[in-house]
């Protein structure tokens, strides 16, 4: 985890397991207790990417794939006549 979901800082570190219930759920999942030292948000996320909880999400549109060059490849393709 880069970023912390709550403020953006960068001063997010794994925290340890507070009680006998997070040391369960750490056994069987990949993801760790963080804490924020900036807002002291407190989480869990998989250690190698930033997630963030479902509820925080915004939902923002991606912009679609831009597929002109394959499109003109293909249709340069199709002009040419067989050899």
């Amino acid at each position: 985890m880069t970023l912390c979901p709550a403020c953006g800082s960068n001063r997010v570190f794994r925290s340890k397991s507070r009680n006998a219930f997070e040391r369960f759920r750490r056994q069987f999942t990949v993801k760790r207790p963080f804490r924020c030292h900036a807002c002291a948000w407190r989480g869990w996320a998989a250690d190698d990417a930033q997630v963030v909880p479902s509820e925080e999400v915004i939902d923002a549109a991606t912009p679609p794939l831009d597929l002109s060059a394959i499109d003109a490849l293909l249709e340069e393709s199709q002009k040419k006549p067989d050899a």
